[in-house]
């Protein structure tokens, strides 16, 4: 399957601590994509198994199984690629690098969530279209800022109040995203 060709290539992290509610804004992004354009979803959750699993939608095939992941990616085409944890699921492993191209190269968008500006390599991080980041230490928007050659993400990323999100993409002003629960569950575009 052929990515449609009115979909434009997007390569997102979505950036923040515990409780801010990443895995939400991802999945949210993802049902835009299948409610909007049909793109089905490739999952990696590593917390599936959990006593509470996040429910990431019927449009969307999940897996806690890293190397089943990655044959997904390599063997599919046309999705929309949730890599979620990627700070303790390969985000810095030199050998993802492989898998991060695959990505680009055969699904319109992939959403990488984790911590922080360090939980991925810098040829992952200069690949990427846009960022979202819940509210950032200074030295943490600095550096994001710095990929996007945008230093009002310094300034207004510390700001941010619970559940918001600074969505930088390059070469366009930042801005702020807030999305009740209901919101995300209906799915959102950016």
């Amino acid at each position: 399957m052929k990515k449609p060709p009115d979909i434009e290539s997007r390569r997102i992290a979505v950036i923040g601590g515990t409780l801010d509610g990443k895995s939400s804004m991802a999945d949210g992004i993802a049902r835009g994509y299948a409610l909007t354009h049909g793109l089905r979803a490739i999952v990696f959750d590593p917390w599936k198994r959990e006593e509470k699993p996040h429910d990431w939608g019927k449009f969307a095939w999940v897996t806690d199984d890293f190397d089943a992941f990655r044959r997904a990616v390599a063997n599919t085409r046309g999705c929309v690629v949730v890599w979620d944890e990627g700070t303790s699921y390969g985000g810095r492993d030199r050998e993802n690098i492989a898998l991060f191209t695959a990505v680009r190269h055969r699904h319109p968008v992939m959403i990488f969530i984790g911590h922080n500006y360090s939980v991925m390599l810098p040829v992952m991080r200069e690949s990427l279209s846009e960022v979202l980041l819940a509210k950032r230490t200074v030295e943490d928007a600095t550096a994001w800022g710095n990929v996007f050659v945008d230093m009002e993400v310094r300034e207004l990323a510390p700001r941010l109040e619970p559940y918001e999100f600074l969505h930088k993409r390059k070469h366009q002003p930042c801005r702020v995203l807030k999305h009740t629960p209901e919101e995300l569950a209906r799915g959102v575009m950016l």
